[in-house]
């Protein structure tokens, strides 16, 4: 029987997964300064002896940050896997508080890309697709994450946690991690346009699995199988996001249609592609069922974020034309999901950290308010099943108070699923 490339990834990358028996502790270098990401609990391990912990490094300007803990990952990583040639393969790094990759995470991987090929030139470096996965590679991950130095949850981030993570995929461990702090105020975190158009966003499991395999682990851990059996997805998936950048948007949908088999279903990385190929090759109904989907997926959460951003300090959305489009159907499907699944929906609006508290508890429920009427205006007898609220800046996700593209997520609004009353 003949089995094509993602089916013989899948394959491979199962057995892996299937035989790899997780366990994975939290880096005592993580610890300390807590994080807007949602994280999922690390698995209990057999207890160890107590490990006296590492200092918190002080933040440094990014560049720095990054070529510290690079440095101290290829060191700690040629004596586990030896000096021998390797192909090496980056899976994009992300932000841990969104999920999202920022011009930070892809500064980062490039750093890293140059510093591997000067330090250690006899490793192969390769982007992450179905080709480069399928010698069981080493595989670098890393993640970017807001934090306050001061373990203060309700100010601003004034730093970046910088955290990578190196798996030999021959063995399913984890050979080297290192951890190490960036000024805020070096840090790029605006999302890169692919994540930016994304109609919306959430810490999916897929996200998760890939977040907690470089925070939640420790050098020696087997790899999450989580993570193992997201990667034949995640390759294609790759391939279709750079097709995607490189504004081709018609090789973008057949790849990320291709992913469809081997990707979960509910794996928002998917389907935001899915929704954007198809709605930049001008197929708006295939782009409405897409988003129809990615609601229903959030109802049945309880809790679906949607991409409508607010001009700062205002009531008024950041549109264009194009924008104006895509808000009119996405309110439509909504309404459409609400009505048909007789629920009831609070629609909750959210402020940046910037400015008086007071000020923004009122701005964000006036936000709230204005896409509840919307919602009205689409479906007057669905008044009764929506609701408003706005909570100000106390579920900030990103926190950096730049009111700008940077913490776009924080002028949001969410829809969340409730009892009827």
């Amino acid at each position: 029987m003949n089995t094509s490339g993602p089916a013989r990834l899948l394959i491979a990358l199962t057995g892996a997964a299937a035989f790899f028996v997780s366990g994975c502790v939290t880096s005592p270098e993580d610890k300390g300064s807590p994080s807007n990401a949602i994280s999922a609990p690390p698995q209990a391990v057999s207890p160890a002896a107590p490990a006296t912990p590492a200092a918190a490094a002080v933040p440094a300007p990014f560049d720095d940050a990054v070529g510290r803990a690079g440095e101290r990952l290829l060191q700690d990583a040629q004596s586990a896997v030896g000096a021998g040639p390797r192909e090496l393969v980056i899976d994009p790094l992300i932000d841990a508080s969104t999920g999202q990759r920022t011009a930070g995470t892809v500064q980062m991987g490039q750093q890293l890309t140059a510093l591997i090929k000067a330090k250690q030139p006899q490793w192969n470096v390769k982007q992450l697709s179905r080709t480069s996965l399928a010698g069981r590679p080493l595989l670098l991950i890393g993640t970017l994450t807001p934090i306050n130095t001061k373990n203060l949850a309700a100010e601003n981030a004034d730093a970046f946690r910088v955290c990578l993570t190196l798996i030999d995929l021959r063995s399913g461990k984890l050979v080297a991690k290192r951890v190490d702090r960036a000024t805020a105020a070096t840090v790029n975190a605006e999302p890169t346009a692919f994540f930016r158009d994304s109609p919306t966003w959430a810490l999916d499991k897929t996200a998760l699995a890939y977040i907690k395999s470089c925070q939640g682990s420790s050098a020696g851990d087997t790899v999450d199988p989580g993570y193992l059996l997201s990667l034949p997805a995640a390759a294609i998936i790759n391939e279709a996001t750079a097709a995607f950048a490189d504004s081709k948007p018609a090789e973008a949908y057949r790849l990320f249609h291709e992913a469809q088999p081997v990707a979960d279903p509910d794996d928002l990385r998917l389907l935001n592609g899915l929704y954007l190929a198809s709605w930049r090759t001008g197929k708006k109904k295939e782009a409405a069922d897409t988003f129809n989907k990615i609601v229903g997926i959030g109802l049945d959460a309880k809790r679906l974020p949607i991409k409508m951003f607010f001009n700062p300090g205002a009531t008024s959305l950041l549109t264009s034309a194009d924008l104006r489009a895509q808000y009119t159907m996405w309110l439509h499907e909504v309404t459409l999901q609400v009505a048909t699944r007789e629920t009831c929906v609070r629609v909750v609006g959210h402020t940046s950290r910037t400015g008086d508290a007071a000020a923004n508890e009122v701005l964000s429920q006036r936000r709230a308010a204005a896409i509840k009427q919307a919602l009205d205006r689409g479906n007057a007898k669905l008044a009764s099943h929506i609701s408003s609220e706005g909570v100000g800046s106390r579920e900030a996700i990103v926190g950096l108070g730049t009111d700008d593209l940077r913490d776009a997520l924080d002028r949001r609004v969410e829809f969340r699923t409730i009892d009827c009353s």
